[in-house]
């Protein structure tokens, strides 16, 4: 699994992000590639606290449903919903326009190792 900590990957996410494009299309879902990248920046934005969530879960996903995660069993796709705190339209961050989301996005990737370890990380919501 990446992880943002690791300087290998937290380089190959930002080349990822980095090669997005305004006329990128979706595989699936519904979010266009702006609100892709915002819906990212929050996830980040939670983890580290400036973003405020309500806990979800409940005896199965906090036991069989996170050990599945881990061990890299993908979420079907169309049967998994966005939580409202990032879904676009309810209570996810707007999108400013693409090039600043872009990169507000990669900034917030680059900076998060250094957060590693601050008071600000929370517990996963979920």
């Amino acid at each position: 699994m990446k992880n943002l900590l690791n300087m290998e990957d937290n380089k190959e996410m930002v080349g990822r992000i980095s090669s997005v494009s305004i006329s990128d299309r979706p595989l699936w879902g519904k979010m266009n590639v702006s609100e892709m990248l915002v819906h990212l920046a929050d996830q980040i934005r939670i983890g580290l606290g400036t973003k405020e969530t309500k806990f979800v879960g409940n005896a199965i996903s906090t036991s069989i449903a996170k050990y599945a995660v881990l061990l890299g069993v993908p979420a079907p796709k169309g049967k998994v919903n966005t939580v409202p705190e990032l879904k676009q339209g309810a209570g996810g961050s707007k999108t400013v326009g693409f090039d600043q989301d872009k990169k507000t996005l990669i900034d917030m990737v680059n900076d998060f190792s250094k957060s590693y370890g601050a008071d600000t990380f929370r517990e996963h919501p979920y």
